[in-house]
């Protein structure tokens, strides 16, 4: 024979306590509610494995699209966010040159260190006089995700561009920098995949709280 549900009397369920609070439940309402306090759970957890892989990449605020450098002169980058998660790394991180188109990232020339261990959301950098006009973008090498710019254009007046000098496409990919990391360098990965390995553990927790339901 079915189980006929009643709904719980507003003065029954007063009397349980936060711990006690299944033996109040039938037992479909208790599956039910333990279903959902599990996606819950892991509901909580993929969100704060996404947001721990993300939180050091540095949102770089210049040089930009349209930023203009001269070589031989101070330029600053700026950003937004920290890297504190590094420890003492943080508090000298390269910051490189880049050109080449996307799949090509090529290495041109080290600027220079940068804190982002806290507060600080600027750092000067100047380009030597060997550089050749053209289009080029920065990446620091925060870890485990790197941080990267837009391309930008840098003049050189003793260096004019080459007519055969490739430009850099707009925000070159993450995993083409990391490939073409000058020696020394440590290779870091892309997060796309643990962020759709997370993606994947909730749906399957979806799943299983459906079955439980």
């Amino acid at each position: 024979s079915s189980q006929t549900t009643l709904p719980i009397s507003p003065i029954r369920l007063s009397l349980c306590h936060l711990h006690t609070l299944l033996y109040c439940l039938t037992p479909d309402r208790f599956h039910t509610f333990h279903a959902m306090r599990f996606i819950t759970a892991l509901t909580v957890s993929a969100t704060a494995f996404l947001a721990t892989v993300s939180a050091d990449m540095l949102q770089i605020n210049n040089p930009t699209d349209g930023t203009v450098w001269k070589t031989s002169v101070p330029n600053f980058v700026g950003w937004n966010g920290n890297c504190a998660s590094m420890g003492n790394d943080s508090k000298a991180v390269k910051v490189d040159l880049v050109n080449g188109p996307s799949t090509a990232v090529r290495y041109v020339a080290t600027l220079g260190n940068l804190d982002c261990s806290g507060s600080n959301t600027r750092a000067d950098m100047t380009v030597p006089s060997t550089v050749v006009s053209g289009q080029y973008a920065i990446v620091i090498r925060t870890s485990p995700q790197q941080s990267y710019t837009n391309s930008f254009q840098i003049d050189n007046p003793l260096q004019p561009a080459a007519p055969s000098t490739a430009s850099v496409p707009t925000q070159p990919t993450v995993a083409a920098v990391a490939s073409n990391t000058p020696a020394g360098s440590t290779n870091e990965a892309s997060t796309s995949s643990m962020g759709s390995g997370a993606m994947m553990v909730l749906a399957g927790a979806v799943a299983i709280g459906f079955q439980l339901a």
